[in-house]
């Protein structure tokens, strides 16, 4: 069978930096295939180079077996590929259907009046609706309304927009449909529901012949969704093979798209260690720590669009998780007792004290307490200002003499931190920008250390970020709760939150609506909380 894609050799450098050395890979229609590796691997580059947004220094693309050259992304949608990147890339205030053609409008035909409105830029509104709804109803979406503007949309609405604008691209440019879709972490955003209702999606296109290329650190997600998978660590196919738990098929098995040579599947933990470079012997690592006095309580708390009467306390030295559906009400929360969003109602006690006002430089300052946000591009960091500026800029007075900073000693204390944290960076004075998802998550996380906070808010903490930064930031928390650290965890990841709190409570239109030990859940315990 002639692979839908098939890369040689492909190479990319910015500069000095050498994103990818050397990159094989190859893809059959109708296969899901999973892009696997850490941060920095060259997953992104790679991607980049397929929508036609970057150019390959060297190698070769074969499309359905002929060479493929882009000269821009618009070559890469002409020949049938389609990329949904991770920040989604709507226009807010279009409707569902603008949004769906955009680019892509039809222009009305057949007459003089026809010409002239082309000319105009008038829209046949009418093909524009019907081409927004096919593309709807082949993905079972059909429920969305089409004059609905973007920015009113779910995440995963949104989500399914941009790959209905995928499909009206292909099917009405004149090389024909969808053939390759790329998708780049689609569920780092979802809930449990909405990333079933992805897969059925991905199912539904991968059975009408379409190839899809899934990336994600999630590597259960990968395993249950994809077909075969290529490792990256490096800038370099480290190993290829078949997903556990699908079957070895033969070649005269002439039905199957996907059939392979009596393929066998390739264990897990050998997948974990051609991304890694090395074994992991357990991803969430335990740590003995006692729960003592409560550092936190909340009773009967209420935001204006958050909380309704949620009332817990967290002690020292425990991990109290937070689960439910995006929207519950789980981030909200955490923003109120931090003092971003205004406290309307109840009482926040630290150490059984409590506290009239909620601000966010009272929480640092009288309550030593931190908040890593789940948007640590928009409201956790600087991404234009240096690692140590980023750490250090909570906690400056340790490094003013006589008035002054002192930048090689904040330096310093930085680059320990970097050390302690694995963080992968040319030095302290690099931009933050310039780093991988997880790397710039052990930064924000490192702050709160280096504040030496005694709560830690920790929203989505591993959100985006390879398995290998993840097991550095468990161990972290593990090590902070031994030290007698209060710490809250909101995740949507379930087993994240089976195998690192103590005990976990679900969050349900504002309330926390079931709180137990850890021991007395399941994942389809706590997606049952959840949805009611």
């Amino acid at each position: 069978m002639i692979p839908r894609l098939s890369l040689n050799g492909i190479r990319k450098s910015f500069g000095a930096t050498r994103a990818l050395d050397g990159v094989d890979l190859s893809v059959r229609p109708g296969e899901v295939h999973a892009i696997i590796g850490e941060n920095g691997a060259g997953k992104s580059t790679l991607m980049r180079v397929l929508s036609g947004a970057h150019r390959p220094d060297a190698g070769e693309i074969r499309f359905d077996g002929k060479p493929l050259h882009f000269a821009g992304p618009r070559d890469s949608q002409s020949a049938g590929i389609a990329m949904i990147y991770q920040e989604l890339n709507l226009a807010p205030d279009l409707s569902v259907c603008q949004n769906i053609t955009l680019g892509r409008e039809p222009q009305p035909t057949g007459s003089v009046f026809a010409h002239l409105a082309r000319c105009i830029g008038w829209v046949d509104q009418e093909t524009q609706r019907r081409w927004a709804s096919e593309a709807l109803a082949k993905l079972n979406c059909d429920h969305l309304s089409l004059d609905r503007p973007a920015g009113e949309l779910s995440i995963a609405e949104q989500q399914m927009v941009e790959i209905a604008r995928a499909v009206v691209t292909s099917s009405h440019d004149s090389s024909g449909s969808l053939k390759l879709l790329i998708l780049d972490e689609p569920t780092s955003s979802l809930t449990q529901v909405d990333t079933e209702r992805l897969f059925d999606v991905i199912e539904r296109l991968s059975n009408d012949g379409v190839s899809i290329l899934y990336i994600s650190h999630f590597l259960e997600e990968c395993e249950r969704i994809a077909d075969r998978f290529t490792v990256l660590r490096d800038g370099r196919t480290v190993a290829t093979g078949r997903m556990p738990g699908t079957s070895p098929q033969t070649q005269s098995d002439a039905s199957n798209p996907n059939a392979a040579d009596n393929e066998p599947p390739t264990p897990m933990d050998e997948i974990i260690r051609s991304m890694v470079g090395r074994d992991m012997s357990d991803l969430y690592p335990k740590f003995t720590h006692t729960r003592g006095d409560v550092a936190l309580e909340v009773k009967q708390i209420q935001s204006a669009d958050g909380p309704q009467s949620v009332s817990f306390e967290v002690h020292r030295g425990e991990i109290l998780g937070i689960a439910g559906l995006i929207g519950a009400g789980r981030t909200e929360t955490l923003r109120t007792i931090f003092g971003l969003d205004t406290l309307t109602g109840g009482v926040v006690s630290i150490a059984g004290k409590p506290t009239a006002c909620r601000r966010p430089d009272l929480s640092w300052t009288r309550d030593s307490m931190g908040l890593v946000s789940e948007d640590r591009k928009n409201e956790g960091l600087f991404l234009d200002r240096s690692l140590t500026d980023n750490l250090t800029i909570t906690r400056m007075d340790t490094y003013r003499k006589r008035g002054l900073l002192s930048s090689s000693a904040m330096s310093q204390s930085t680059q320990q931190w970097m050390q302690t944290l694995d963080v992968k960076a040319a030095s302290p004075y690099q931009s933050i920008g310039e780093l991988s998802g997880g790397n710039q998550q052990k930064i924000a996380l490192a702050r709160l250390l280096h504040h030496d906070c005694a709560i830690l808010l920790l929203d989505e903490p591993t959100r985006g970020i390879d398995i290998g930064s993840k097991e550095v930031i468990y161990r972290q928390i593990g090590e902070l709760a031994a030290t007698g650290k209060a710490i809250i965890l909101v995740s949507s990841y379930l087993p994240e939150l089976l195998g690192v709190c103590d005990r976990i409570g679900v969050f349900a239109n504002g309330e926390m609506t079931d709180l137990r030990d850890t021991d007395c859940w399941t994942e389809h315990e706590l997606l049952a909380a959840a949805i009611g």
